[in-house]
């Protein structure tokens, strides 16, 4: 398997990214779990909205299991449903252009039917992914969710966008470490 670690700078800070390379095989946990929930998101064409509020919803009711139910978990929903500016709510979840590739313009798409019943169903059929691919433990799992996001987010909006959702991410994680596991408050 191959890899490269690079150092990018933005507004937001300085990143240290690991592009990895190798066959399906060869790929870490999370990676062949975020592709497959990727999948399903570019063949149903969703929209980056929907998108992220079903991971997230996906992931806070698996928290909400370890933790018990917890006001942050509203709050973080919250963050989530708001962070996207209106022009970027309905662009198409798709995949990032490799290094190279002529920039294309993001496409946008038309939801039909109630917001809420979209992005529960579509919780319901990433559940499902999840479930059939299995991953060998939580934090794969999450990590995979996360990756999910934030690429959308990248492909959609770019580099800049998907570093500051990681930075709200990062957050919620390091609120979420103080937490007694399995205890409802």
């Amino acid at each position: 398997m191959d890899s490269r670690i690079e150092k990018q700078v933005n507004r937001t800070g300085t990143w240290i990214r690991k592009f990895i390379r190798g066959t399906e095989k060869e790929r870490p946990e999370q990676l062949r779990v975020g592709d497959e929930i990727m999948k399903l998101l570019v063949k149903r064409e969703t929209s980056l909205s929907d998108a992220l509020e079903a991971l997230t919803m996906v992931m806070l009711s698996s928290l909400g299991r370890m933790y018990g139910p917890r006001e942050e978990f509203s709050r973080f929903f919250e963050q989530v449903s708001t962070f996207l500016a209106p022009t970027e709510r309905d662009r198409a979840v798709g995949l990032i252009p490799l290094p190279g590739a002529a920039k294309v313009q993001p496409r946008t798409v038309t939801m039909v039917g109630e917001r809420s019943e979209r992005t529960h169903s579509l919780a319901v059929e990433v559940g499902e992914v999840m479930a059939k691919c299995a991953p060998k433990s939580i934090g794969d799992g999450f990590n995979a969710l996360n990756s999910t996001m934030l690429t959308a987010i990248e492909a959609a909006c770019g580099r800049e966008r998907a570093d500051e959702f990681d930075l709200l991410i990062g957050e919620f994680a390091r609120k979420m470490e103080s937490w007694p596991v399995g205890r409802v408050q």
